[in-house]
């Protein structure tokens, strides 16, 4: 057995370092526990889903209680403070380099702190943390329209929205491109999913925290077709495993794929918003204050295939604004008194109006908000089914298809890519290794990441017929025991060879593969 050596970090100041006193609290660990990945073995039905983490420490000093003074952490106990840890350089032998950043294995942010008094262990405190994609479902997304964008580069138009660094991503071009996405006020991960849902690609936290895209032919090149690495049951083997269950396929096997296509109607510019109070009603707006207004498109009474707006027109005094010194549109006209701040989305537009005046107050007795309205066109539905699949497993329709497919020829194909893929069973491998059995499996299981191949092996022992099956690794799990001295990963395997077969232009060599993909 090989030592466990890690540092556990909790950047309690908030300064973006996790060198000051008390924030290094390996010394403090009971247990600890951390995930990325996909909440399903399955590529389709998996989704990208927050990285937790859940750390244990002992508080016989009661540094971590919250309403403790003597605390010398009093007043950072705070959620959002960034958690890392970090695997020890002494873990890996000299053959195998370190290949990611500072030997970092997990990055998050505090969620929740919880303190426990109990006979046994004692004092000690929980923290619970989660992943970049936590932090960025906890904001709602608005944009404007935008026409004609591929995924990769919406990808980080929403990261951009988001507030996410451009330095802490890293985002492939994917391969589709979207006619018009509206963002129609959502939270961050699920914009992200709509993304990753119609490009068929994968999202994804990086060990140091990154949030990360993969187009749909990531998996089809490179290193994604050449096994990193063999695990097998068989005696004496290099690489083994503690655990492995074969997880029931059926629910990730479609032999029905419909994709609905909605194209869109840019309208005539029209009044699409108007304040509805006026005469008596008029909303007031004091010397220099500022009252802010959401003009929103569509509303109840547009037309029922009103959709959202392509482009919203800068308000005009007197002709989209007005304002008076009396409710009812009396006494002096002070329009030229205010001052609009606009910003403009794809069903919104947020009118912040201030008084400049310095003394009267005025009366808003017109505010609207013109702008080229969209709305739907009849939609039409593309299909595959596979009758073979049908008669052995009965009819299996894929659920959830994406929204933005741009038109009928790319739906087909979509429908046909993930036809020729999900039609027959997957194999789904939960799979445990024992990190610290030897510095082989210490260095695999720290070096492996989230969409590596690895080849399985389980026709010995396991007896599940499986004499070197390659699987791309969707999750892991990593559960560590200071009182034991032992560290476990579980991966999430989703079995790797339909995507072996396919045609890449630019990639794959003739006569080497049967089927094309796009």
């Amino acid at each position: 057995m090989v030592d466990i050596n890690y540092t556990f970090s909790v950047d309690w100041s908030n300064d973006g370092d996790y060198g000051d006193t008390g924030e290094d609290v390996s010394a403090r660990i009971l247990a600890a526990s951390w995930f990325r990945g996909r909440d399903d073995e399955s590529q389709l039905t998996g989704r990208s889903v927050a990285g937790a983490c859940d750390i244990l420490l002992n508080n016989a000093s009661g540094d971590y209680s919250r309403f403790n003074t003597s605390s010398p952490l009093t007043g950072n106990l705070l959620p959002g403070r960034s958690i890392q840890i970090q695997a020890g350089s002494g873990d890996f032998p000299y053959e195998f380099p370190l290949v990611f950043d500072d030997n970092i294995v997990w990055t998050g942010k505090l969620l929740r702190l919880e303190t426990i008094v109990d006979q046994q262990p004692g004092q000690y405190a929980r923290l619970i943390g989660i992943g970049s994609l936590g932090t960025i479902n906890e904001r709602i997304l608005r944009l404007a329209m935008q026409t004609s964008i591929g995924t990769g580069a919406l990808w980080d138009l929403i990261l951009d929205e988001l507030g996410w660094a451009a330095g802490d991503r890293s985002t492939d071009t994917g391969q589709t491109t979207i006619a018009r996405y509206p963002a129609k006020e959502v939270r961050g991960l699920t914009a992200l999913r709509q993304v990753e849902l119609t490009e068929g690609g994968f999202g994804w936290e990086a060990k140091n925290g990154n949030i990360n895209f993969s187009g749909r032919h990531a998996r089809l090149a490179g290193d994604a077709l050449m096994s990193q690495a063999t695990f097998s049951d068989a005696s004496g083997a290099a690489l083994s495993y503690s655990a492995i269950q074969e997880a029931d396929p059926l629910p990730g096997l479609f032999n029905i794929f419909a994709v609905p296509v909605q194209r869109y109607t840019v309208g005539s510019l029209a009044t699409l918003w108007t304040l509805s109070e006026s005469g008596a009603n008029s909303p007031s707006i004091k010397p220099g204050e500022t009252k802010t207004f959401w003009a929103r498109y569509p509303n109840p009474a547009s037309a029922t295939n009103a959709d959202s707006v392509d482009a919203w027109t800068t308000v005009v005094e007197n002709t989209d604004y007005e304002a008076n010194t009396q409710s009812g549109g009396g006494g002096t006209d002070r329009s030229a008194s205010l001052s609009l701040v606009l910003t403009k989305f794809a069903t919104a537009m947020k009118i912040a109006v201030t008084n400049d005046h310095a003394t009267d107050t005025v009366f808003i007795t017109l505010l609207q908000a013109r702008g080229t309205p969209v709305t739907k066109d009849d939609p039409v539905t593309m299909q595959s089914e596979d009758a073979t699949s049908k008669t052995a497993y009965g009819e299996r329709t894929w659920p959830s298809p994406p929204e933005f497919i741009p038109d009928t020829d790319e739906a087909q194909n979509w429908c046909g890519f993930n036809l020729a893929i999900y039609k027959n069973p997957i194999p789904k491998l939960p799979m445990t290794v024992m990190a610290n059995r030897d510095t082989a499996h210490r260095a695999q299981v720290l070096t492996r990441d989230i969409s590596d191949r690895i080849t399985v092996v389980a026709n010995n022992g396991a007896n599940l017929g499986h004499s070197g099956i390659d699987c791309f690794i969707e999750w892991e799990k990593h559960e560590v025991s200071r009182g034991a001295k032992q560290h476990t990963v579980t991966w999430g395997l989703s079995g790797a060879e339909a995507f072996s077969d396919w045609f890449v232009w630019g990639t794959s060599k003739w006569g080497t593969t049967t089927r094309w993909t796009y």
